[in-house]
């Protein structure tokens, strides 16, 4: 790899030029990949730049110009092209709502950092430092990527966002040959990873991310319900943050209590005066909505409902951190309380399937002795 990257750096702002690289691209084990992108103010994250590196050159892309561009397009779901990124999350989504795709063959050095040992949210520019032994300048992180020109420093900060993502990457690369299995762990989490973007618009279950959920009755859910869903619509149709349609603790508030005297709605001190002069009549005729005794609605599970479980938690908990010193893994790593909670949920008959996150190798070393532990 060339550490010359100023001198490697070219801008690309047209799909026939982006073309002729993608088609070189296709024949290359691993593309190096970063993404800048603006979403304070919107629903929808606005992509601002997509800066590779392709093991010898740095290209900074307009994103206007992979719109029109096929064959990038299919590069990012290319099964023989590794896509490295660092914490992918965010790049995955912004990606699949821009090109409507879902990337294949996704590296996640920061995921691959977890099965190495560095903890689970390892940032750049602590790996960038371990691996490479070099400090990054990161003034330009929250800068505005969508203005023109791009200043100096945001120009350094995007192009070392992928030069040194590819060093590390070599780094990783050897230290997982040095632990068996764990290139096959972080790759499954990957395809998890990648996933993800099927659920973005998962609007039916997105009242279960309401804090308290657990607390409220089968009426107060179905409010919540109709309320969370109306939001997630309006926020979507109008591009705007879910937080500036309707916060979620005034969701919740709205549920719990419902209209006073079946017409009014109730005094919230925390409910921003402008979102109620807009939404309030809409939101008036959601709780207005007539109580289905014959409908349930999915509730959260309890911390009550969890303390029962103390004991099995904590046997299942041992297993986790008896299969991670095998494996060589942390326990987090291999299976987060979020994850096991979640599974034990399944295994328990509160979910129809195991969760996401839930690979097959986590069932080939985990799966029979939770059934046990669960299901006895």
């Amino acid at each position: 790899m060339n550490d010359s990257h100023t001198a490697d750096f070219q801008w690309v702002t047209h799909s026939d030029d982006l073309s002729q690289l993608a088609l070189q691209w296709r024949s290359l084990d691993a593309l190096f990949i970063d993404t800048e992108f603006h979403r304070e103010k919107t629903f929808y994250p606005e992509l601002a730049l997509i800066q590779i590196f392709d093991g010898q050159h740095c290209y900074l892309i307009e994103p206007v110009a992979a719109d029109h561009c096929p064959p990038f397009i299919e590069l990012l779901t290319l099964e023989s092209l590794r896509k490295v990124f660092h914490s992918a999350s965010e790049d995955c989504e912004v990606l699949y709502r821009r090109f409507g795709c879902r990337l294949v063959n996704l590296w996640d050095t920061q995921i691959a950092a977890a099965y190495l040992g560095d903890g689970l949210n390892l940032g750049y520019a602590a790996m960038i430092q371990k691996y490479c032994d070099h400090t990054l300048e990161k003034g330009a992180t929250r800068s505005d990527w969508l203005q023109r020109p791009l200043s100096a420093q945001q120009l350094q900060y995007a192009i070392d966002d992928v030069l040194y993502l590819g060093k590390a990457y070599q780094q990783q690369m050897k230290l997982t040959q040095s632990l068996p299995n764990s290139e096959s762990w972080v790759t499954q989490d990957c395809e998890q990873l990648a996933a993800r973007v099927d659920e973005l618009d998962d609007i039916e279950s997105a009242y279960l991310d309401i804090k308290n959920g657990w607390k409220l009755s089968n009426r107060q859910l179905q409010r919540l319900k109709n309320l969370v869903e109306w939001r997630e619509r309006l926020a979507r149709e109008r591009d705007v943050p879910k937080s500036f349609v309707l916060k979620n603790d005034v969701l919740f508030t709205l549920a719990h209590k419902g209209l006073l005297n079946d017409q009014r709605l109730p005094d919230i001190t925390n409910w921003h005066p402008a979102s109620k002069r807009r939404y309030s009549e809409a939101i008036i005729h959601i709780l207005k909505q007539p109580y289905d005794e014959a409908l349930q609605v999915k509730a959260p599970l309890s911390p009550k409902f969890w303390q029962e479980y103390t004991h099995k938690l904590q046997q299942a908990k041992d297993v986790v951190a008896s299969v991670a010193q095998t494996l060589g893994f942390e326990p987090d790593v291999i299976c987060s309380k979020k994850l096991l909670r979640r599974y034990a949920s399944f295994l328990l008959g509160f979910s129809n399937q195991p969760p996401r996150g839930w690979t097959s190798l986590r069932e080939q070393y985990l799966g029979e002795q939770l059934h046990s532990i669960f299901q006895e």
